[in-house]
């Protein structure tokens, strides 16, 4: 029997405008999977055009048609808005104007944009659940360029294949794109191997804030404005920093606080081991994502956002382990 996914019949029937966007902060699964779906689209005709509220990070300028994503907002009513690789269209984090909403993500829980929508919490990527949307429409449109979009999304959203997320459809997929002529090595290299100077200064000054707590079971890391300014870093570089504390043994919990502009405000990244589900400590504060990546925002000064945080964790592991908290 064939299968239908409601998505791609929608996609099928627009004539109008098409806008693309995803979410705000983007990372290499929502840019990816923007990218991919939009060269398709071209290739099938559509008028589709992209666009988001932040500038794309340099580790991506690589991949195709990078150069043609637009600024949100943009003052004009599109037919069909498509957020890709978020829980709504709020997480674009600008006005995007269209008649309708369409959603395709791998997110837990979210907005329910259309009766169209495509989420599949279980994929270990948003590109894998674009890649289906273009095999079910047409698989021979799939060429090298929209193949390395999809895969520069799954190398990253799986943490170059390391996190829980993976399974055995991420790594055939993984090979399917390969045969699409994926160069993997080169996709790694420029995503992971492009450091500039900048950078390494500004993770020397970020590992210094290192905290451990709960007997060396919660690891945080803190990103403050004035380390940006005095090493001319951007707050994009700060992107796989938390990893670093989430490599220490003994650690189950690691959260990196970045200090937004308005200097009261913390963009906050956690990162589990499979043991404890960090999205749900994100959710408490508004937030989202997954089993063992999840972010959120909070308002506070430091020592008071750190705390909360911490307490947050601390009685996570609590409910999720069943052990008591003593320390």
């Amino acid at each position: 029997m064939e299968k239908v996914i409601p998505a791609v019949e929608r996609l099928k029937r627009e004539e109008g405008e098409i806008l693309l966007v995803t979410h705000h902060n983007p990372d290499g699964d929502g840019i990816g999977s923007m990218l991919a779906l939009y060269r398709f689209l071209k290739k099938k005709g559509k008028n589709v055009r992209m666009a988001m509220k932040d500038d794309t990070p340099h580790i991506y300028d690589f991949l195709p048609d990078v150069d043609k994503i637009e600024k949100l907002p943009i003052n004009h009513q599109f037919s069909l808005a498509v957020i890709l690789d978020a829980a709504g269209m709020y997480r674009a984090d600008a006005p995007v104007y269209a008649k309708e909403h369409l959603r395709i993500d791998h997110h837990i829980g979210g907005v329910f944009e259309s009766i169209n929508d495509y989420v599949d919490p279980y994929a270990a990527s948003t590109t894998v659940v674009v890649g289906r949307i273009l095999k079910a429409w047409d698989e021979e449109c799939i060429d090298k360029e929209i193949a390395t979009c999809l895969y520069t999304g799954l190398l990253t959203d799986t943490g170059s294949f390391k996190h829980n997320n993976v399974n055995e459809e991420a790594f055939e997929f993984a090979k399917y794109l390969t045969s699409k002529g994926v160069d993997p090595s080169r996709v790694a290299s420029m995503v992971f191997e492009r450091n500039r100077p900048a950078v390494i200064h500004l993770l020397n000054r970020v590992l210094g804030t290192l905290q451990m707590d709960y007997e060396g079971r919660i690891a945080s890391l803190v990103v403050r404005r004035e380390f940006l300014q005095s090493t001319g870093a951007l707050e994009e570089d700060t992107e796989g920093f938390v990893n670093f504390a989430r490599s220490i043994e003994g650690v189950e919990v690691a959260f990196i606080m970045i200090q937004k502009e308005d200097l009261k405000t913390w963009r906050v990244s956690l990162r589990g081991k499979g043991r404890i589900n960090v999205q749900i400590i994100a959710k408490k504060f508004g937030g989202g994502g997954h089993r063992d990546a999840a972010g959120c925002r909070i308002e506070g000064d430091e020592d008071t956002v750190r705390n909360k945080l911490i307490q947050a964790i601390k009685e996570e592991i609590q409910k999720q382990t069943g052990e008591k908290i003593t320390v």
